[in-house]
């Protein structure tokens, strides 16, 4: 079967949606969290290797279905930076998403 980057590609592009925001936002107290985060997601995409995951995984239709409700996760979070919502409003959705995320590819690890 070929290897999904879909996954990378998607948390990657919240990576930059993430960065245009706080780029563009006046930054208050309340993007800390925000902002911690955002470096752990660098972090991630620094160390994730999907191949190396599919490797070890030996029923593949059940990664890719963790990997594609993941993805899902990550456009949430993209989608939510699109919003005009308040900045801690934001700032909130955009937290739990990736803590949300973190959760779900530490237990396909």
């Amino acid at each position: 079967m070929a290897i999904d980057n879909s996954l990378y590609d998607s948390i990657e592009n919240t990576y930059k949606k993430i960065q245009n925001y706080l780029d563009t936002t006046q930054l208050g107290k309340e993007h800390s969290a925000m902002i911690i985060k955002q470096e752990e997601l660098s972090e991630l995409l620094e160390q994730l290797d999907i191949e190396a995951i599919e490797e070890q995984w030996t029923d593949i239709n059940v990664l890719h279905e963790k990997l594609n409700d993941i993805k899902e996760d990550s456009n949430q979070i993209a989608e939510a930076l699109e919003l005009s919502d308040d900045s801690i409003t934001i700032a909130d959705k955009v937290v739990t998403g990736l803590d949300k995320i973190f959760s779900k590819i530490a237990k396909i690890l």
